[in-house]
């Protein structure tokens, strides 16, 4: 299924883990752009469905692409509706949603998992294209097991981000 919602739990891990620091949102938009791919040829009924955006080159260069985009969005809408962002800057865990370097890693780490997480699943995946057509990630484990690292992943992750908000909730930060 494109664009499944089982890629963003490692994210919020990520997010639970160093909230100031990491982008949930940038590392959720890359995973639909990057998912954007397979659905087009899906659509066209074009195989293979995993092509340049599912490989560790085409994902790093979605993932960078949608980030400055992404960084491009937030800060004109700094300009234009200063009252709805003066929310997002109220903590250190939403400054990390806004944050240059928050969006950068987050749109980095969320376009370099992309072809990982994909390339456990789905044989026409090529990881190392255009140098291999190899995928060694393919059956590494089964469907079920993955799917439930990602639902755990997302559940400790989302505890961690509450804590920090609770954290950051005692201080100004």
């Amino acid at each position: 299924m494109p664009v499944t919602p089982l890629h963003f739990g490692p994210g919020l891990a990520l997010k639970g883990a160093a909230a100031p620091v990491f982008s949930w949102s940038a590392f959720a938009v890359v995973q639909v752009v990057i998912d954007c791919e397979t659905i087009y040829y899906l659509v066209n009924r074009e195989y293979p469905v995993h092509r340049f955006l599912h490989s560790f080159l085409g994902a790093a260069v979605a993932g960078l692409l949608a980030a400055v985009l992404f960084l491009v969005v937030v800060h004109v809408s700094f300009i234009g509706f200063p009252r709805l962002i003066v929310p997002l800057t109220a903590t250190s865990t939403a400054r990390g949603e806004i944050s240059v370097l928050g969006v950068l890693l987050g749109g980095l780490v969320g376009g370099l998992s992309h072809p990982l997480l994909d390339g456990v699943m789905h044989a026409d995946v090529r990881p190392f294209m255009p140098w291999s057509d190899y995928n060694p990630f393919l059956g590494l484990v089964g469907l079920v097991p993955l799917h439930l690292a990602c639902v755990a992943s997302a559940a400790l992750g989302g505890a961690g981000v509450a804590l920090w908000k609770r954290r950051s909730n005692g201080r100004s930060t």
